[in-house]
């Protein structure tokens, strides 16, 4: 077949993938080998898919794929077309006879869509869990073509096999004319496989376009399915649209051959000849619905899963309970925690790497847009901060045919569950009872907090230097009855033994604690000087998830850097912010050195890259409290220090809760101007500072900390009071 059309095909796509905003991932395209005469089969959801696969597998494999098309599409110029690219009718006369010489050869990949048309609603199971396809129809089986012609094409090349090694090779002449084969050693360099792909999108959204616009413009009455068929491909193409295609594992089909019940017939006995020339279709019939299912379930088990698939078998398997945002995130981040921990599943580029923050109250895009989706197409009303759904995750009467445009959500589920361990796990994710959401959710940051402390000590604690585990360890105080919630966090270069008596006081309120540990602190200077400032921003998160996980009353709190990371905190994490207080927090600092630690880390580097010599790393530091703190200041950690200042000054407009900042007038190390500037910027409409007579840092421990601590203590205990009275005026 001529591949000109193919070529011409590729070089548009290429210039196209160039002006288009599509990504398209290609993943394990390598399992493929010279031996193999390959069948691909895969789900088919739009058009785009008969184009774009022969597109990559020739970019990626350097080989033509040829398909089989509807018999329908075979007509005028098209027909031509198609041809050109090797594609066989369904209804050409000739068309097994093709597949089975290229197979045998194995010259050429086929690709075949076993579906048999597009699946628009992603429904592939029945009542029982069985494969089906609807296309809006009456359910059938999905087409056992595949393989059909990949047993097919092994039984011959098995029985030429046979006929190679008979004495006199009576009949294989016959047999190669047939197939149209130079000789019995060419089939027999190959074996027949079968290789499920599975292509996933995300986002998927149908809405108005590029293409649907020029189209509309081109023809004056375009039909409801046109418009319908545009959305969604034009949209893939349009936006910023992920395209994964995945190759599975190749499956022998010549195993299937090799149960007891085909002994008989793959015997190299006199018949071999009669088998041959009789159609055996029928024969195969068994294993070909092993193999269909094999497939089948490969298929979708390759499904590159992400945000939409978690939410939205959430949200089916939900049940009538209404719930929270983050009640929601967090049965998620539980959902794909276990996912991930499997191994069985791709996720989504996005989803592996942000999911941690499912559990902190940052911002997650693409849970806004499913709830705002889910709120537009009438599956979900929001109520008082609550979420109730107002009907089932199903079709609407919008029909097959406008079900992507009508009902996306839906379509999105569907998608999950023919991948049996991912649909299970969500829907154990959405079933279990809040209040063991929570205790997992708790366990879980609690134990890895623990965890990551033990292990950073082991490695980086220095003999003679190091302070006793219980200095830098995190801690958690929790009442008999708990009033509220606060994360609680230590300044730079300490550890949370420097907060625990704030803490303590704060038990005595009625407030549940959790001193978090900073990454890089209570252990050694060598371990903060290869600490990132967003790893002390993670630390937060943490410390989050495991106060919210026992209330729903979360207030942050720090001293000194602690306090840049709480207002940090508070302007990411609106919604979930009671309040926030900041003790000494830096916006500037006394120091014209630390200032220039960015540089003196670039100077450092090139002198070590360049000269060999040993830079000066650290500087000597002599704490006020050196039972906590580190002896020695890494510069590259003063270095991170300042931009986590520059982030808070940043978010400061940002913050939406009630604020308090408190700093001594005759701070040593922060710059007395940063309390005023800090208050200045804030966002929130409730905001106090308090300036103390103080000419040390570290105010929250030694003389005068009682009255920090009552500052504080008032503070918290009206967030509490205001926040019982709104709850009881809404209840009423």
């Amino acid at each position: 077949m001529p591949s000109l059309a193919l070529t011409t095909t590729k070089w548009m796509l290429d210039a196209a993938t160039r002006l288009l905003k599509a990504t398209v991932r290609v993943h394990n395209i390598s399992c493929l080998d010279e031996d193999m005469a390959v069948i691909l089969v895969a789900n088919h959801f739009t058009r785009l898919e008969t184009v774009l696969l022969p597109y990559v597998f020739q970019k990626h494999a350097g080989q033509e794929l040829w398909s089989l098309a509807a018999a329908e599409l075979f007509q005028g110029r098209i027909a031509g077309y198609l041809h050109s690219v090797g594609a066989i009718s369904t209804s050409d006369p000739d068309r097994d006879k093709t597949i089975l010489h290229s197979l045998l050869v194995g010259d050429h990949p086929w690709i075949i869509f076993p579906e048999g048309r597009m699946i628009k609603d992603k429904r592939v199971l029945d009542e029982r869990g069985m494969f089906a396809v609807f296309s809006g129809e009456e359910p059938r089986p999905p087409h056992r073509g595949a393989a059909v012609l990949a047993l097919r094409a092994e039984f011959y090349r098995r029985k030429i096999a046979c006929l190679a090694k008979r004495p006199g090779q009576p009949g294989l002449a016959e047999t190669l004319d047939r197939f149209g084969l130079a000789s019995a050693a060419e089939p027999l360099r190959k074996r027949t496989v079968i290789v499920p792909v599975n292509i996933t999108y995300f986002p998927l959204r149908p809405q108005a376009n590029l293409f649907l616009n020029l189209a509309k413009r081109a023809i004056r009455d375009l039909s409801p399915r046109a418009i319908e068929e545009l959305s969604v491909e034009g949209t893939v193409l349009a936006r910023d649209t992920d395209i994964d295609i995945t190759l599975g594992t190749p499956i022998d089909a010549g195993t299937f051959l090799e149960a007891p019940e085909y002994a008989g017939l793959m015997a190299c006995g006199d018949s071999d000849l009669d088998l041959l020339a009789a159609e055996p279709r029928a024969m195969f019939e068994e294993a070909a619905h092993r193999l269909m299912l094999r497939y089948m379930e490969a298929i979708y088990g390759l499904a590159t899963l992400n945000h939409d698939h978690i939410f939205g078998g959430l949200l089916r398997h939900q049940g009538a309970r209404t719930f929270t945002e983050y009640e929601l995130r967090s049965r998620a981040f539980l959902a794909v925690r276990r996912l991930k921990e499997s191994g069985q599943y791709r996720l989504h580029p996005r989803l592996e790497a942000q999911y941690p923050c499912l559990a902190s109250g940052r911002a997650c895009p693409e849970l806004r847009d499913f709830l705002d989706l889910s709120v537009r197409e009438g599956i979900l009303r929001e109520c008082g901060g609550r979420y109730v759904r107002t009907r089932h995750l199903r079709a609407s009467a919008a029909g097959f045919h406008s079900v992507r445009t009508q009902d996306i959500l839906y379509v999105l589920a569907n998608e999950l569950e023919p991948a049996d361990q991912a649909a299970a796990v969500v829907k154990h994710a959405a079933a279990v009872p809040e209040e063991i959401v929570r205790l997992r959710m708790r366990r879980h940051f609690l134990d890895g907090d623990r965890a990551m402390f033990e292990e950073d000590y082991a490695r980086y604690a220095l003999e003679g230097e190091s302070k006793p585990r219980e200095v830098g360890a995190p801690f958690l105080l929790v009442p008999r009855v708990i009033r509220g919630g606060v994360v609680l966090i230590h300044g730079y270069m300490a550890a949370p033994l420097e907060v625990r008596a704030l803490g303590a006081y704060l038990l005595e309120q009625g407030f549940l604690v959790y001193g978090a540990r900073l990454k890089g602190h209570g252990t050694a200077p060598e371990d903060l000087a290869q600490t990132k400032w967003d790893a002390w921003r993670d630390s937060v998160d943490r410390a989050f998830a495991i106060v919210r996980s026992y209330t729903d009353s979360v207030i942050f709190g720090g001293f000194s850097m602690g306090g840049v990371l709480a207002l940090l905190a508070a302007a990411e994490m609106r919604a979930d912010t009671l309040g926030v207080f900041a003790i000494s927090a830096p916006l500037e600092l006394r120091s014209y050195a630390a200032r220039m630690a960015s540089s003196i880390v670039t100077m450092n580097t090139l002198l070590n890259l360049f000269s060999g010599r040993d830079a000066p790393w650290f500087v000597e530091n002599v704490p006020e409290n050196p039972h906590i703190n580190y002896v020695r200041n890494p510069i590259a950690g003063v270095s991170e220090l300042g931009k986590v200042m520059k982030a808070m000054e940043r978010a400061l407009p940002d913050v939406a809760a009630p604020a308090l900042i408190i700093q001594g007038d005759g701070d040593p190390t922060v710059h007395p101007n940063s309390a005023g500037r800090i208050f200045e910027l804030l966002g929130s409409e409730a905001k106090e500072v308090i300036m103390l007579e103080r000419a040390r840092h570290g105010i929250v421990n030694g003389p005068g900390s009682a009255e920090v601590f009552e500052h504080v203590g008032r503070f918290v205990r009206a967030l509490e009071d205001k926040r019982l009275e709104a709850q009881s005026r809404q209840a009423v």
